[in-house]
């Protein structure tokens, strides 16, 4: 069986890129492994590098509810979809090229335009697009009606 695996945070962007994955998965037969990493911020560390509290478990259990409530609010658009649900540690590029090891594609969405003219997409899209072991789709973000 084919698989697909897709970044899935909180953004916009990241809904878009579910949508297309789930769309592929479903014309393909394929397994839509949806993706989510997590990680403590620095601000939790001390000067000497050692946690000032173990949030660890709490980061990755707000991750796993996280993903779980992408999954309830996309049910519709997921249905007849087999689905894995990853959650992981780490840098979120990192977390998606390797979960994308064995994978047939790899999609993420994109940021747009974000702060930097000329800066097209995001830096874990970047990144995805140029270590991934797969294809890679990047998901434009939906065009507003402001422009």
């Amino acid at each position: 069986m084919e698989t697909i695996v897709v970044g899935v945070d909180g953004s916009s962007g990241a809904d878009q890129a579910v949508r297309f994955a789930a769309d592929e998965a479903r014309l393909r037969g394929a397994l839509l492994r949806l993706v989510t990493a997590w990680h403590v911020p620095a601000v939790a560390y001390g000067g000497i590098g050692v946690a000032v509290v173990d949030a660890g478990a709490e980061y990755e259990e707000e991750a796993k509810r996280s993903l779980e409530g992408k999954v309830e609010r996309l049910a519709s658009e997921l249905e007849g979809i087999q689905l894995e649900q990853v959650v992981r540690e780490g840098r979120a590029a990192s977390a998606l090229v390797e979960e994308a090891a064995d994978a047939d594609l790899l999609v993420v969405g994109s940021r747009g335009h974000g702060g930097f003219i000329g800066l097209l997409i995001g830096s874990v899209s970047s990144e995805c697009a140029h270590h991934a072991p797969c294809p890679v789709v990047i998901v434009p973000p939906l065009e507003s009606s402001d422009d």
